[in-house]
């Protein structure tokens, strides 16, 4: 499986929420892109059991990871004062390099197995953090509101709902 695997968004979304933002520590909302965030699109947006967000943008190829760290805005919100960038192993040193250092790294890898199994076998994942982020300067020091949790969790079940049924449309 190791030679022929590649990866996805959604593979990495799997992965940073059974490694780093694991389910049981956050709940986690993937490509959020209206209703919270003033910017674009979040690949995840993960919400800790203390009540803070973190954004997280998930890059599988080193022309898109370079092309947003070229960004001179974004990324920014008062609601979210961590960003962290996910990359599998071999684009870490470009992540390094190319992005800022006020944003968080973090690791995406496949775990190898340590026998034969079988081809239709699930991949195990796993993450480490290459480099925590700093606070965005203007994130507001209160935690969210109950609104503002609420319109997360109910922007989670609407993704949730969609990708079992595709043919609904938000």
């Amino acid at each position: 499986m190791q030679a022929d695997f590649k990866w996805t968004e959604a593979r990495m979304q799997d992965c940073l929420t059974s490694g780093l933002f694991h389910c049981k520590q956050y709940a986690s909302v993937p490509n959020v892109s209206w209703g919270l965030l003033s910017h674009g699109e979040a690949d995840l947006l993960c919400l800790s059991k203390s009540g803070v967000f973190h954004e997280v943008e998930i890059k599988i190829s080193k022309s898109d990871l370079i092309a947003d760290a070229k960004k001179h805005r974004g990324h920014e919100h008062a609601n979210v004062p961590y960003c962290w960038f996910a990359v599998p192993t071999a684009l870490v040193e470009v992540a390094k390099q190319a992005l800022d250092i006020r944003f968080g790294i973090v690791e995406c890898w496949l775990k190898p197995w340590p026998w034969e199994h079988p081809k239709d076998a699930l991949p195990t994942y796993d993450t480490r953090v290459i480099r925590r982020p700093k606070r965005y300067a203007h994130a507001r020091d209160s935690k969210p509101t109950q609104d503002e949790i609420i319109k997360f969790l109910r922007l989670g079940v609407m993704r949730m709902w969609t990708r079992r049924h595709p043919e609904v449309m938000l």
